[in-house]
């Protein structure tokens, strides 16, 4: 076990640690395939990095340099994507306490089951009125498991008309059915047409 403390990147910030001490996290497992200094972690970005805290739960913790004041947004709106996003059970200025996703990301050359998958996911959100943000590149922001999961609500915004449907359509170099979608054809005709593609 590390002391959360020494998780706090890229510099300690004693309102980080407080706020997680609050919430009785206090010490964090050294877990996963990123190296933070001398320990391991399950990832880094821009705005946090997600550490293993056990019992089947990993903490989105803020960076100390981080753009954004408050992971309450991001922590709502993941909170409203399940299930294709992680459970979240609680989250604070500082931190998005939520479960730990066994898989990984998404490949190449993926298979059509795994896209489909995706494209369900990608149309639950816009259902949500969840605009992702960044599934335009998605490898680093999907887990595929026992299905697929659509992580790092970052970017994500709430707008009444989001593009995440388009956005994977635009990753598969398939504009010509993202043009489609955007115009009105429905969501099984362009999964039928995809399909089709790949038989």
């Amino acid at each position: 076990m590390v002391k959360v403390r020494e998780i706090i990147y890229p510099f300690y910030d004693e309102r980080i640690e407080t706020e997680l001490k609050e919430y009785g996290i206090t010490e964090v497992f050294s877990f996963g395939n990123v190296q933070l200094g001398k320990y391991k972690i399950i990832g880094k970005g821009k705005t946090g990095t997600v550490v293993y805290i056990g019992g089947g739960k990993v903490v989105k913790i803020r960076r100390a340099d981080s753009p954004k004041e408050s992971l309450k947004i991001e922590g709502r709106i993941q909170e409203l994507a399940y299930p294709v996003a992680p459970k979240v059970h609680y989250y604070g200025n500082n931190f998005i306490v939520m479960d730990y996703i066994d898989g990984r990301h998404l490949e190449h050359n993926e298979k059509v089951e795994v896209i489909v998958k995706l494209l369900e996911a990608a149309k639950i959100l816009e259902d949500k009125k969840i605009e992702h943000g960044e599934l335009v590149r998605p490898y680093k922001n999907v887990l595929v498991s026992d299905r697929v999961y659509v992580i790092d609500y970052d970017d994500a915004t709430i707008k009444e008309n989001p593009k995440n449907v388009t956005s994977i359509l635009s990753w598969l170099k398939r504009v010509d059915l993202a043009r489609k979608y955007s115009k009105g054809v429905p969501f099984d005709q362009i999964v039928k047409e995809l399909l089709e593609a790949f038989s």
